[in-house]
């Protein structure tokens, strides 16, 4: 083995501690009571600083200052609730095939769109201002115009069942494709499939993230425990960090270097994003068995993340069931 100089092995050291102590440290602070019920993704709604969860039969709405929790009737049975900027209007993907539009403010319905086949994770994209629908079971994309209240393009993304999309705000939009363990980039503009990439060692990609810092994409990997990490150009993989399993969603904070990933396992992972050359996980966030999902606040640096208590499943070799009256938000900050 070739010697390394003591002071370039001290230096190499130092660098090393320097950009892995910048991490925050993360650890829950607050529990905050909910209403039993399931619940899909959470959205922060920055302009009104509060976190939007959507719910069975509503949107749950956490105050991002006072935690003061309200719901918004209206918004119903969507995977999640998008906040239109500069406007009251909130856009949620529905399952059963529509795209609803409704006044957040007023908590009224005031359309409904035709949607794809299955319509779920969704996110607005600042460079079109259209709210990108993928539709889980059609292998496309409803493209909404939520002022104009219509859908003005189905881009064709490849086939396969898609997960959560995300996007640069400057042209470009990716989204996870689960059962072939791919992403696909869009050009917004064109409104065109540019490319598909192979995720090798990913099985069933969820969560999707964009580091604007980094120009990076951050996927994960539910169903063996990987966060991938692509370049946001090439699609060439810039590292594959090892996580718990059964991960969800992913975040990305770039005013404080991480990204955080929740998982059924039981804990957050946080994974440091000084640069390229250094992502790994610097720690492992004790949250609550089943708690898989969250959502940002990017300027405390809190998430919001979905728990429950479970009990055993309902029918042998069948899912844990969730307890009544033990649901609630956890709120993790730096």
């Amino acid at each position: 083995m070739k010697a390394i100089p003591v002071a370039t092995l001290f230096l190499t050291v130092a660098v090393s501690a320097v950009a892995y102590a910048a991490a925050p440290n993360y650890h829950v602070v607050d529990r905050i009571k909910v209403g039993d019920g399931g619940f899909d993704y959470a959205v922060f709604d920055t302009a009104n600083n509060r976190a939007l969860i959507a719910r069975t039969n509503y949107t749950l709405v956490i105050d991002g200052k006072t935690n003061k929790v309200s719901q918004l009737s209206s918004a119903a049975a969507g995977h999640m609730a998008i906040p239109i900027p500069n406007t009251n209007l909130l856009v949620l993907p529905q399952g059963k095939g529509s795209v609803l539009i409704v006044d957040g403010k007023e908590d009224k319905e005031v359309a409904t769109l035709p949607g794809g086949k299955a319509p779920d994770g969704a996110v607005y994209d600042p460079y079109t201002k259209y709210v990108w629908v993928m539709n889980h079971n059609g292998g496309d994309a409803t493209v909404v115009d939520p002022i104009a209240k219509k859908v003005v393009a189905t881009v064709d993304v490849g086939g396969g069942v898609l997960e959560f999309p995300a996007s640069d705000g400057a042209g470009k939009i990716w989204v996870n494709v689960e059962d072939r363990s791919q992403i696909a980039m869009i050009d917004a503009k064109a409104q065109k499939t540019l490319a598909v990439w192979p995720l090798a060692g990913c099985t069933n990609p969820t969560g999707l993230a964009y580091s604007q810092k980094l120009k990076v994409l951050v996927s994960s990997c539910g169903a063996n425990g990987v966060a991938k990490f692509i370049d946001a150009a090439t699609g060439k993989e810039v590292a594959s960090v090892p996580i718990a399993t059964g991960a969800d969603a992913a975040m990305v904070d770039d005013k404080r270097g991480v990204a955080l990933i929740p998982t059924r396992s039981g804990q957050m992972e946080v994974i440091s994003l000084a640069d390229r050359d250094h992502i790994q996980v610097v720690q492992h966030v004790p949250t609550q068995e089943g708690s898989r999902t969250g959502i940002l606040d990017p300027n405390s640096g809190k998430v919001y993340s979905m728990a429950a208590k479970f009990g055993p499943p309902a029918t042998q070799g069948g899912r844990p069931q969730a307890l009544p009256g033990t649901f609630e938000v956890l709120v993790i900050a730096p």
